[in-house]
């Protein structure tokens, strides 16, 4: 991981930490901390994409308080005018405030407005079951120098919820409206390296929240995404892992087939009882 993205996160961990909250990070950084300990193929993003979730975000008062230290503790400044949801820092310091929908807290223009005029969140729906099967993970391990004996945690999702999260934002920068090849390739990679890296146990609970949500709209769009872009090798998803350097590297075209097919298998298994 890039020590200044680090830098960033444990700042971030710390003040958060200090109001009794942890902070929920998904996106890349979220795959990365969930992933580090199995495989050096998994990459690490320069931004930080941090949830509020409903927890943290149905009472008045921690809004307020996750808006003094983004905003005011931290020095985190607006990154796009009239945006309150991505923000920056000096010199390099990139942050995305993202939220699921949520009863009364105001939403509107695919904004939830989690402090009027100051803290915003990107309305993110398939975040809608983000808080089960949280993990957390211990950014002291990853910076045995901190000046802390205490653990310093963070939350990231679940490789269900993070698989779910992939799928739509691979949709979304596969789309006509939003296409960017960079980004969905990104994303293709992120979904392939959940079904290549998930164990057993990870499949299992998986399995068991599919069946508490069979049908949600969420679970059924993503089974519509896996069907329509990652049924088989030749569809968007893979064709997109085939293009990535992190993929193809150190691999013959015989196993990158091999290992494509493979991680297609696993991850239709997440969604079908038998696999196809």
């Amino acid at each position: 991981m890039d020590s200044r993205v680090l830098n960033h996160l444990v700042e971030l961990a710390q003040a958060f930490n200090g109001i009794g909250l942890r902070p929920l990070i998904c996106g890349g950084l979220g795959a990365y901390l969930l992933f580090r300990d199995k495989s050096p193929a998994v990459r690490a993003t320069s931004d930080i994409d941090l949830m509020i979730p409903r927890s943290q975000a149905m009472e008045e008062a921690k809004r307020k308080a996750i808006d003094e230290v983004i905003t005011g503790q931290l020095r985190y400044v607006v990154r796009d005018e009239g945006r309150h949801f991505r923000f920056t820092k000096e010199p390099d310091a990139r942050l995305d405030v993202l939220a699921p929908p949520m009863k009364g807290v105001v939403t509107e223009g695919g904004r939830v407005k989690l402090v009027r005029s100051r803290l915003h969140g990107r309305l993110t729906p398939e975040a809608c079951f983000i808080e089960e099967d949280l993990r957390s993970a211990d950014l002291a391990t990853l910076v045995p120098v901190l000046s802390t004996a205490s653990p310093l945690l963070v939350n990231v999702p679940s490789p269900m919820n993070m698989l779910i999260l992939k799928l739509f934002a691979f949709e979304d920068r596969d789309s006509d409206a939003r296409r960017n090849g960079e980004r969905a390739q990104a994303h293709a990679y992120d979904i392939y390296l959940i079904a290549e890296l998930s164990e057993r146990e990870d499949y299992l609970e998986g399995r068991q929240f599919l069946d508490r949500h069979a049908h949600d709209e969420v679970v059924r769009r993503a089974r519509t995404i896996l069907d329509t872009k990652f049924q088989s090798l030749d569809q968007p998803g893979w064709r997109h892992v085939l293009t990535s350097h992190l993929f193809a590297s150190a691999r013959s075209t015989a196993d990158q087939q091999q290992t494509l097919d493979a991680a297609r298998r696993r991850l239709l298994r997440w969604f079908t009882e038998s696999g196809r």
